[in-house]
């Protein structure tokens, strides 16, 4: 009998779990969507947790097999979300209609974590709103004019550091580990006021702390994925996502930073100081958590992107030399604007053609894959013509495929080519409103997206005027196959040959 009741419990327990599992599956074939069978428990990224595909990759792909659809089914493992492949819906949503839509879902479960739960990408409604107001003087062309003198020292550090690897004229590196230790100092200098030198010393705890939190792997994966799936159970065994005693770590950094600065009325053009300063100037008060809070995910989102960024551009330049050329032309006439001066802000953006071949690798390489909002009140979506196409209810989840617009044919003609001159003058003024929004659109969009820029033109600059870029022995042949999880980052590196100019 004991036997028996053990079957009957372990056969109900097991039959409840399917159906919690389960529960949402029909989501879509309720409310008359199409979409894709998705894996159990983990959705339709299901290839990226088993280290199968990347994320980007699999998010252009189902676009791709999904695109003649103007809204369809996406399952971010256990959750349903709406995949909106029409860019005039998009404008509707992100723009036109954004009250509707004001807020994203955050990406990890922020229940008892003040840090994460203060984080602008993460904050709601008026308080994100208050918050964005702060925060938008700190992110002007002014302020980065006067935080640029602090990336010309960390570019100073990571072109002397390249010259010294170049004594038989050449050498082969690993860009990724490269210029991420370049990416960590500038924040460190630029947000969090330290100085920090990654290729004198690349086991410095600024460093080492950053990758660990950056990186989505192993432990960390697991704990995000549950995170999505049964937030309960972390909370349950009291666990976070981020290991508290290195956030405590940054915590320190930002507080003791400040309290510092005004005991000793020290003022440094960083993003510290930027922040106190916009502190005092609001009426919200600001904490000093949120203070902080505001720099993590500062360094957060800088930490891999915008290492990301210079990387594929660099692999981009490597692999069409024509273009690599142009871009050297145009920075040889910038060297002899500047007659020996430093680079600066304003001399940065006169380049034109580096623009273009930015714009033209945040198009390819999109290196946020998506977007997304959700729902915060019962929405009819209309097209052009004012025709019903979709009834949103509060809480749905809303994703636009950012991979997966600047991939498409229809959009972009030869999507896999890289050709700078899409962003010409001539042509930026055919590309259709909404398929190119490598920062997404709307109020939330990217509010660091210059500091991003300011930075890779600045390190592109500094690259190709020093270096011609060429092929390695351990160069990938196909990115995109190699690249797993969810960063623009292969398996076998961003290897690339530098050849000295001089």
């Amino acid at each position: 009998m004991a036997f028996l009741e053990i079957v009957i419990v372990t056969s109900l327990a097991l039959w409840l779990i399917y159906k919690w599992l389960t529960i949402r599956d029909d989501e879509f074939k309720k409310r008359n969507i199409p979409y894709e069978k998705p894996y159990p428990v983990l959705g339709n990224f299901g290839n990226v947790v088993m280290n199968k595909k990347s994320a980007t990759k699999t998010i252009v792909e189902f676009y791709k097999r999904n695109k003649m659809h103007k809204i369809v089914g996406f399952f971010n493992f256990r959750n349903p979300v709406f995949f909106i492949n029409e860019p005039e819906l998009i404008k509707k949503i992100t723009v036109k209609d954004f009250d509707h839509f004001p807020n994203h879902t955050p990406f990890i479960n922020v229940d008892g974590d003040p840090l994460l739960a203060g984080m602008l990408n993460i904050m709601k409604d008026q308080r994100w709103k208050d918050m964005r107001n702060t925060l938008t003087p700190v992110f002007t062309a002014a302020k980065m004019r006067n935080m640029f003198p602090l990336m010309n020292e960390c570019f100073n550090e990571c072109i002397k550091n390249l010259k010294m690897q170049l004594p038989n004229g050449s050498c082969e590196l690993e860009m990724k580990q490269f210029m991420t230790k370049l990416s960590n100092d500038i924040i460190a200098s630029t947000a969090f006021g330290i100085s920090t030198n990654s290729y004198e010393d690349p086991n410095n705890q600024f460093y080492n702390v950053g990758q660990s939190i950056t990186r989505f792997r192993g432990t960390q994966m697991f704990k995000f994925m549950i995170s999505n799936v049964a937030p309960w159970i972390l909370k349950y065994l009291g666990m976070k996502i981020f290991d508290k005693e290195k956030t405590d770590y940054f915590t320190r950094l930002v507080i003791d930073a400040m309290k510092y600065r005004e005991k000793n009325n020290i003022v440094r053009h960083d993003m510290i100081q930027l922040l106190l300063e916009a502190k005092k100037d609001s009426a919200q008060h600001w904490s000093d958590e949120e203070i902080v809070a505001q720099c993590f995910i500062f360094f957060f989102a800088a930490f891999e992107n915008n290492a990301n960024l210079i990387c594929a551009t660099s692999h981009e330049l490597m692999s069409n030399p024509d273009v690599q050329q142009r871009l050297y032309e145009e920075c040889l006439e910038i060297k002899e604007e500047l007659q020996e001066q430093p680079l600066s802000y304003d001399i940065a953006n006169k380049m034109k053609y580096m623009d273009m071949v930015l714009n033209e690798t945040l198009r390819k390489w999109s290196i946020a894959a998506l977007t997304d909002r959700v729902c915060s009140k019962d929405y009819k979506l209309t097209d052009e013509e004012d025709n019903l196409v979709f009834e949103f209810k509060v809480g749905d989840r809303v994703w636009f495929p950012i991979s997966g617009l600047h991939m498409d044919e229809q959009h972009f003609e030869n999507p896999e080519e890289y050709i700078p001159e899409r962003f010409s003058d001539d042509n930026k003024g055919n590309i259709k409103p909404f398929t190119f929004i490598p920062f997404g659109a709307g109020p939330r969009n990217c509010i660091g997206n210059r500091y991003a820029l300011m930075q890779a033109k600045a390190m592109l600059y500094y690259l190709v005027i020093n270096c011609k870029l060429e092929r390695s022995e351990n160069t990938v042949k196909d990115i995109f196959d190699d690249m797993r999880g969810f960063n623009v980052s292969p398996r076998g590196g961003f290897w690339i040959r530098f050849v000295s100019r001089n």
